[in-house]
């Protein structure tokens, strides 16, 4: 007991220390009001605790506002691939049909030539007809000369 009471502190029956004070100092220790304990604001380490959380909290937000920009973004690129998609198979639909009307032209060309080959050969051999038809025969006119001679004599 006096050993324990001299130097302030004491030991209660488990091991622990427990803080003795004689009458006169814990007089002195204003009390609330009311009587209760004092109630005392948060610590060097609650604080940091604190400032943690608002950090983390201040950082969630900014995560979040970066993955909705980015998620913004994936989408504006996801319709212009797609927009780029369809306007590409629309440029290859276009190519298609240029190209199966180049194949029909060709047809069509190679068909009106051979029309015109055939319309030629056609024309020649007219023309050799009529020449043949048009050339009076040198017997004729000589025979028709001769009778107007002797029709006018």
């Amino acid at each position: 007991g006096a050993g324990r009471q001299a130097r302030g502190l004491g030991a209660d029956q488990r091991g622990g220390s427990v803080e003795t004070r004689p009458q006169q100092d814990r007089d002195l220790i204003p009390r609330p009001p009311g009587g209760g304990p004092r109630v005392v604001g948060p610590g060097r380490k609650e604080r940091a605790y604190m400032e943690d959380i608002v950090a983390l909290g201040r950082r969630g937000a900014a995560l979040s506002n970066s993955l909705r920009q980015a998620r913004g973004e994936l989408e504006s690129a996801l319709l212009i691939e797609r927009g780029t998609q369809r306007f590409t198979d629309r440029l290859e639909e276009r190519l298609a049909r240029t190209e199966t009307q180049k194949a029909r032209a060709l047809v069509l060309v190679g068909s009106l030539q051979q029309e015109v080959a055939q319309m030629h050969s056609q024309l020649e051999l007219a023309q050799g007809q009529l020449a043949r038809l048009a050339a009076p025969k040198p017997g004729i006119a000589r025979r028709l000369f001769k009778a107007l001679g002797r029709g006018l004599g």
